[in-house]
């Protein structure tokens, strides 16, 4: 009789704490901000786009897509998702550089580079920078 009451005790804490682990579960993920994009370059160079960015995501990176649109920002002449794990699942990507082509796509100075990065919790959020022509060293450094 003893052994079947704590049994019967012994079922009781257990259950109470499952169901007490069970019902703490994690809420972080409503308090992670969405990613934070620093769009620093967007330059055509030939017949590539250099895209240069620093990207927090503290969600980590689920996805990074480049769209490449007119000057108005509604029609989009190239769609580049990034793959590389070198970028995706990351918390911080500092030096997010990569090389989209463009020969062929009409894609002039003036059009706008939008850089959409999507965390694991789903929040996104959108950089966008007008493109420009690659600097020439000599002027940015002031000689001829």
């Amino acid at each position: 009789m003893k052994i079947l009451k704590y049994m019967s005790l012994l079922m009781a804490l257990v259950s109470v704490m499952t169901i007490g682990f069970t019902s703490c579960g994690s809420d972080d993920n409503d308090n992670t901000p969405a990613p934070t994009i620093n769009l620093e370059e967007a330059n055509i160079e030939g017949d590539e786009l250099c895209v240069e960015a620093d990207i927090v995501a503290m969600g980590r990176t689920s996805s990074i897509l480049i769209n490449i649109c007119d000057a108005t920002g509604k029609n989009i002449k190239v769609v580049h998702p990034v793959t590389s794990s070198k970028y995706i699942g990351m918390l911080n990507v500092e030096g997010f550089h990569v090389h989209v082509d463009i020969a062929g796509k009409n894609v002039a100075r003036g059009d706008l580079l939008k850089l959409i990065v999507t965390d694991a919790h789903g929040r996104s959020t959108t950089a966008q920078k007008a493109i420009t022509e690659e600097e020439d060293k000599d002027e940015e450094t002031g000689h001829e």
